[in-house]
């Protein structure tokens, strides 16, 4: 009777999928069928990525397995650390802050059922992608290695198992956080937590320097450091369990393979009876302090005061189009906490410059200089497209349900994306400028070279800018759970294919003429003909960025006037 249940309460998200792939049309399939074609690329280059690693592994005579050993036992420690932090937040969504609880609640819904179907939902939620990327990396092994038929049959076994118990463990972390605190506190909390640790990880990584275990004279000390690890890390974790499992089945090595699966099964079967246990006692006292409304803020006068000194030479209606998405902006700490992500970007952004190795090639260090600094041109562009994607591109999606009020107000359609325009221009222009004049600052470029750069790159961001704009327009989410998931959507895809477009015409157009000055020396005293032979690549660079502003906004104007019928 429970299982009845429990599928009763899951039968909307399965119906709903059903309807969607039933409501098809040629559109909706040419979307699956692009979104397949990247998601199966994607999985291929990882397969194809990890198998020569291991053939790598294997060639290294005596330490091939325990080489392959210690990258299984890392890629399964940093799967289990993402499915707990992801299932702590989306246990948080799913059990407390969904949409459907009002009604779900308010029906003879068993505690029980009702926790086992949330627990499903966010296991799913929060699993799918590790389930997906994991296959790959599992298929790898299984061909370098020759795990056969019982390599994939202990897959089977062990991996629902090892997605259940990060998902349990969420789960009751949750309950008794939101028993003791607001949810709404603690999503926030959770955030910066995630985003801190993500941008410690990030800058103890980089300035680790990897680069130097390419390097034949550390490639000793590499292998010693490897070989050191501890087998395994530590008993305690799920991770090393699954590894035992399938170190036995890869590398037949001697270990107590039941009672390792044995642990698995009993924590994946424990753990979910205990939450849901504590489920039934706190859940209701918890999902009530869920309802607190938000306390109001104070006026800050020194922010008004400086957006309307800001935002003085725009239009009225731009102007307060501009005021309202910064505010918006300013309110949702998982909006603004993302410019610090955006400061640890620039800076192992620009400390890769800084330990170039340029001095040791064979190519000349000045025209060698100019070569990496006409290839950091393209590197900002894509790093401009991101932020563009993650910011400039949901800005009319961020409207969400309320797009209708700026339909009935008195304020034009060209007005509402060209001030949405601007406002995400500036601060993209200076993040471009400020990354292209300190990276060329370390590369020591001539001038002629730091001035083409930023030009190039002021140009650039236009486009960049509008293309987020405009497409962002044409494939608008106005009914989202999340702002995550604007960007990744198929929208999101477009605007960075045709962003990328947009970045490879621009630096193919300058390219030969940044070639011949390289070659030619034309740093070192010449800079008046550099600029003339570089002045039709610029004249072509001008063209391509009023294309791509004019026309993204053209397709958003008329799409959002198709919309509003």
């Amino acid at each position: 009777m429970r299982m009845a249940q429990i599928f009763l309460l899951l039968s909307p998200i399965f119906r709903a999928w059903k309807n969607d792939l039933r409501a098809g049309g040629r559109t909706r399939w040419l979307r699956r069928l692009i979104l397949l074609s990247l998601g199966i690329g994607l999985w291929f280059g990882a397969y194809w990525t990890i198998k020569r690693v291991l053939v790598y592994f294997q060639a290294v005579h005596g330490l091939g397995p325990e080489l392959a050993y210690q990258l299984l036992l890392i890629i399964l420690l940093t799967f289990f650390s993402m499915l707990l932090f992801s299932n702590l937040i989306t246990a948080l969504s799913t059990f407390f802050l969904a949409r459907d609880l009002d009604l779900i609640l308010a029906a003879p819904t068993p505690p029980s059922a009702f926790f086992y179907s949330r627990l499903v939902i966010t296991m799913g939620n929060s699993s799918w992608m590790v389930f997906l990327f994991s296959l790959p990396v599992f298929a790898a092994y299984a061909s370098v290695f020759h795990g056969g038929a019982l390599f994939y049959l202990w897959v089977l076994l062990v991996l629902p198992l090892f997605l259940v118990i990060p998902a349990a463990v969420g789960a009751l972390i949750v309950h008794l956080m939101v028993y003791l605190l607001p949810a709404r506190k603690i999503r926030d909390l959770l955030f910066f937590i995630g985003l801190f640790a993500f941008v410690l990880l990030y800058f103890l990584f980089r300035f680790a320097r990897p680069e130097r275990l390419v390097e034949p004279e550390a490639f000793g000390h590499f292998l010693e450091f490897l070989s050191a690890m501890e087998t395994p890390s530590s008993f305690l974790l799920p991770s090393s369990w699954a590894t035992e499992i399938f170190a036995s089945a890869l590398f037949q090595k001697p270990v107590e393979l039941w009672f390792f699966y044995a642990l698995l099964l009993s924590y994946a079967l424990f753990l979910p009876l205990v939450t849901s246990w504590v489920s039934a006692a706190v859940y209701l006292s918890a999902w009530s302090k869920t309802q607190e409304s938000r306390q109001g803020r104070r006026p800050w006068g020194f922010l008004d005061a400086l957006l309307r000194f800001v935002t003085r030479p725009f239009p009225e209606a731009a102007k307060a189009i501009m005021i309202k998405d910064v505010k918006s902006f300013l309110r949702d700490p998982s909006q603004w906490s993302q410019l610090f992500l955006l400061a640890a970007l620039v800076v192992v952004y620009l400390y890769n410059f800084k330990v170039l190795p340029l001095e040791r090639s064979p190519i000349p260090a000045a025209s060698l200089r100019i070569v990496v600094s006409f290839a950091n041109l393209a590197l900002a562009g894509f790093v401009l497209s991101a932020v563009a994607i993650r910011f400039a591109f949901p800005a009319v999606s961020l409207e969400g349900k309320a797009f209708w009020i700026l339909q009935t107000a008195p304020i034009s359609l060209r007005s509402l994306l060209w001030g949405k325009f601007w406002l995400y221009l500036v601060p993209l222009l200076f993040f471009g400028e400020i990354l292209i004049f300190l990276s060329n600052l370390l590369l020591r470029v001539p001038s002629w070279m730091m001035a083409l750069s930023l030009v190039t790159v002021f140009l650039m961001t236009f486009g960049i800018t509008a293309i987020g704009v405009g497409v962002g327009a044409v494939y608008p989410k106005f009914d989202y759970d999340h702002v995550a998931e604007i960007p990744t959507s198929f929208g999101g895809a477009v605007c960075m294919i045709l962003s990328i477009a947009f970045i490879g015409l621009t630096v193919m157009a300058e390219a030969w003429p940044i070639y011949l000055m390289a070659m030619e020396g034309l740093g070192r005293g010449s800079g008046a003909r550099g600029v003339w032979v570089a002045a039709p690549s610029l004249a072509a660079v001008i063209v391509f960025t009023i294309l791509a502003v004019v026309l993204p906004i053209r397709a958003g104007l008329r799409r959002l006037d198709a919309m509003r019928g």
